[in-house]
């Protein structure tokens, strides 16, 4: 009994015609994509570097601002505390001792004081009840301490943008990651369509990838 001739094998290699331009593609999308990863590695180490400077500023103005704060309380306690002084030695009626002390006021306090004197708060119900109200009297620092909090919070905001924009593009770094497996990935399956997906998804992702980086700050 003659043997049966065996069926011919199917194949499920691609015709050589389409690995021609799908190698030579494969390898420019590989080597894009390594560029890629290169050019968001760095710019996330920068903005992170950045993010860091800036956050180095905000403590400073953080701390400056405290210590301007800190300050100008102390010196309006020392200020209210001569006030009291004087008007405990007018009340004891000892002229000398009040002027004393008044003459010792500094310059912002002494204006603020003779401000209120200028009300007669003594025989004037409607005066202001001291010399430190807020229209009379700023602690010193108020202002600086003022300007380093609202620089600090600019500061802050700006920290943060820069570490979201880092966060970005280490997360494109991984898409390009992504594309470099499947890219890699395509040519070793078996099955045609598996490699024709694998393929496609890898150019997807890159575009995806290409299209965020292109969209972020420098």
């Amino acid at each position: 009994m003659k043997r049966q001739s065996e069926l011919p094998a199917v194949s499920n290699q691609e015709p050589r015609g389409t690995q021609k331009w799908v190698e030579p593609v494969t390898a420019l999308l590989m080597a894009l994509t390594t560029v890629g990863t290169a050019w968001c590695s760095y710019q996330s180490a920068a903005w992170t570097r950045q993010s860091n400077r800036l956050m180095n500023e905000f403590n400073a103005l953080e701390r400056r601002a405290g210590l301007l704060s800190v300050q100008g309380m102390q010196q309006a306690t020392i200020h209210t505390a001569m006030f009291m002084e004087v008007l405990a030695a007018k009340q004891a009626g000892n002229e000398q001792l009040a002027n004393f002390y008044v003459e010792r006021f500094p310059p912002d306090v002494r204006k603020a004081y003779d401000a209120w004197l200028a009300q007669r708060p003594f025989e004037n119900s409607n005066a202001d009840p001291h010399p430190f109200v807020p229209k009379l009297y700023e602690p010193r620092g108020t202002r600086e301490a003022a300007d380093a909090t609202a620089k600090a919070a600019s500061t802050l905001k700006t920290a943060r943008s820069a570490g979201n924009i880092s966060g970005q593009y280490l997360a494109n770094t991984v898409l390009f990651a992504t594309v470099l497996f499947f890219a890699s990935a395509s040519g070793k399956f078996e099955q045609q369509r598996v490699r024709s997906l694998a393929f496609i998804f890898a150019v997807a992702v890159f575009l995806f990838a290409l299209v965020r980086t292109a969209m972020l700050p420098l």
